[in-house]
């Protein structure tokens, strides 16, 4: 288990980092900031229904903006890769109180290419994350096995039914390390670390934002990416402006 330590011995967190390819818990947000953004997607949330993942708020909510660049996330992120940082997307997995809803196990890049690239996935809980309502869970070291050859799984309450991805290799699970976070807390990880997530078995639900982070050296984005720190050169990238008004109805129409 890797603890981000805020003692400026970057050189240490990056050493971490590297080696299990995960580092959590870092604090980045105070329990008001927590209260508003999570206010803010309850409202998206109840209009939505059954919805369980939530794409690119940060690209039409100027919250969802707000949270994807907050200060203390882009410091931590820029640990990882440097001052030059672009957002190459958001998710956000909304697991219902008493649901069968699970992510296998898979690796980001599967589909992504963002393991052609430097890139790394912050996950912010704006709910209490642990083993009891399906926190995430990572086999620590999986990174440097590289890109892994995946199955889809279709038909069954996978969080990830866009594609149903699953690796092939038998997992260890006895090898993987709970990613337990309270609210406004974050993890980092490695875009090839093997890892997934449990049924939320609780009373409450279980909320990550998830902001996909890469460089300006990132090459074949036909999706509209948003420079959050840096001046690195975006001139061959599809860049996007901050949103000014929330556009609900734009956004809906991409989900269809």
């Amino acid at each position: 288990m890797c603890l981000f330590v805020a003692d400026n011995n970057h050189r240490n967190e990056l050493r971490a980092y590297e080696s299990d390819g995960v580092l959590f818990p870092i604090a980045v947000l105070s329990q008001k900031e927590v209260a508003d953004f999570r206010n803010a997607l309850d409202s998206i949330v109840a209009v939505c229904g059954e919805s369980k993942r939530f794409d690119n708020l940060h690209l039409y909510f100027p919250w969802a903006y707000r949270l994807a660049t907050h200060n203390a996330v882009l410091d931590a992120v820029e640990t990882i890769l440097g001052p030059d940082l672009v957002i190459d997307g958001t998710l956000v997995f909304y697991k219902p109180p008493r649901d069968g809803s699970y992510a296998s196990w898979h690796q980001d890049s599967v589909y992504s290419g963002w393991h052609l690239t430097p890139s790394v996935s912050a996950w912010i809980a704006l709910t209490p994350s642990n083993p009891g309502n399906g926190c995430m869970r990572a086999i620590p070291g999986s990174h440097k096995l590289g890109l892994l050859d995946h199955e889809n799984v279709q038909d069954d309450p996978n969080l990830l039914n866009r594609r149903g991805e699953r690796v092939r290799v038998d997992v260890d699970e006895s090898q993987a390390v709970d990613i337990v976070l309270r609210p406004g807390e974050m993890s980092l990880h490695h875009t090839n670390i093997v890892h997934g997530s449990k049924p939320n078995g609780s009373d409450g639900p279980r909320i990550g934002f998830i902001v996909r982070f890469v460089t300006s050296r990132t090459t074949n984005r036909e999706r509209p990416v948003i420079q959050a720190r840096g001046h690195g050169d975006c001139s061959h990238l599809k860049l996007a402006s901050p949103p000014v008004d929330e556009n609900f109805e734009a956004w809906r129409s991409t989900r269809r």
